[in-house]
């Protein structure tokens, strides 16, 4: 019960104002004493006279100490009246004081206890109609006053709520955007980084290579052929990720350009049909033996079997590990990389020695975006060395649905920091 208690307490607001709200209320009070001393209306020669004087403006000192403190000063200071006879004089006393204290105990008080208040002062008017009928036309505008107090509190309750629950839906879009915002970044630069990284780090590695057989000019044309069609590759892929961040106005004959030519299967992006899979497989194996490295593909299970939107993934993350052999791998020594399907899921794995050597400078998210493309099919990566040969290792099922990915979360481990 205080627990409850305590909740509704917390959501009292303030006296509007601040510091000076509660100088005006003081100001008021200071204001409306003097009135009744110069006007005589009390007899300060006798005690009672002073109980008369300050009783009605009690309320309005009251609400310094907060709205609750001025509404239960006055409901006390209105039973007190009740049991006085309801005296006409200090009834007419109170009511600015009443007003104020009602309008803003109704505005500031959270829903129920201020419509609990609301009914307990308008019982309370009732009352001292029925105990002092001779009120009569007072009874009228304390009871028309009353009520109009009561509405334009609650009704300024219910603009500062629903201003409060628009400025938390607000603050909600706000926190929901920038989740947005984070995870288009974070996907770009995972777009940015499949699509540049493996054929750039393919450039970087042939460039080196080429000062070593710069004197035989069958092995430098292999190079340079190699380096022309992984540029050609990565012009392709970046022409292709241009055209899907361009708004939905741009001519129709620049759409139909990029769909003439991401047709061809050597220079498209995509991978849909199984075909494609092996071929794309085969171009990294091609590629990673161009790099110096003695690379064998094996693939056991029916490639068909795997659905299309997995056969992406799986294209992307072979891409990803052929860029992390080249970069820490060690040249001249065997590389493996296998496609394993069978009925319940499709395991790729990647083996190579690591190299002693310092790797060419990498973003870090390979692993990264590796682990996130294989969490949205549920799957997951493992990845570690023995005896200096790196494994890579992706198991994805094939019953579960791809998620969300704003519903995922990139897992990592210490070895991210490695590739």
């Amino acid at each position: 019960m205080r627990q409850r208690e305590a909740r509704w307490i917390d959501e009292v607001r303030p006296v509007p104002g601040g510091w000076l709200g509660k100088a005006l209320l003081v100001a008021l009070f200071v204001a409306l004493v003097v009135s009744d001393v110069l006007n005589a209306d009390v007899i300060l020669t006798d005690p009672q006279g002073w109980v008369e004087l300050i009783l009605p403006y009690i309320p309005l000192l009251a609400l310094l100490a907060g709205v609750v403190s001025g509404a239960v000063a006055w409901i006390v200071m209105f039973v007190v009246f009740l049991s006085m006879g309801i005296p006409t004089e200090l009834l007419s006393a109170s009511m600015i004081p009443m007003l104020i204290t009602v309008g803003l105990a109704t505005y500031a008080l959270p829903r129920v206890p201020a419509g609990v208040f609301s009914g307990l002062v308008l019982i309370l008017v009732l009352f001292s109609g029925l105990i002092n009928p001779e009120i009569g036309q007072g009874f009228i505008f304390l009871g028309i006053s009353t009520v109009c107090a009561i509405g334009a509190g609650l009704a300024a309750n219910a603009m500062y709520g629903r201003s409060l629950k628009y400025a938390e839906e607000v603050s909600d879009l706000k926190e929901a955007q920038a989740r947005i915002r984070n995870s288009e970044r974070k996907r770009l630069a995972h777009e940015l980084h499949d699509i540049v990284a493996h054929d750039v780090t393919v450039i970087a590695m042939q460039a080196r290579r080429a000062e070593f057989v710069a004197d035989d000019p069958v092995k430098t044309a292999q190079i340079l052929e190699g380096i022309g069609d992984s540029a050609s590759q990565a012009l392709q892929d970046l022409r292709s990720l241009v055209m899907l961040l361009k708004t939905q106005t741009d001519d129709q004959s620049d759409a139909d350009a990029t769909n003439t030519e991401s047709d061809d299967p050597k220079l498209s992006g995509e991978t849909t049909t199984s075909v494609g899979l092996v071929h794309d497989m085969r171009n990294v194996v091609d590629t990673v033996e161009r790099g110096g490295f003695r690379a064998a593909l094996e693939i056991e299970g029916p490639v068909a079997s795997i659905p299309a939107s997995l056969r992406q993934a799986l294209r992307r993350t072979v891409r990803e590990l052929g860029t992390n052999i080249l970069k820490h791998g060690k040249p001249d020594t065997d590389v493996q990389i296998q496609l394993l399907i069978d009925q319940d899921q499709v395991t790729l794995r990647s083996t190579n020695e690591i190299s002693s050597e310092r790797p060419i400078s990498s973003s870090r998210t390979g692993l990264e975006a590796m682990r996130a493309r294989c969490e949205v099919f549920g799957g997951e990566v493992v990845t570690g060395s023995k005896r200096g040969v790196w494994t890579t290792t992706m198991t994805i099922p094939f019953d579960r649905q791809p998620v969300s990915e704003t519903s995922q979360g990139a897992s990592h481990d210490s070895t991210a920091a490695r590739r």
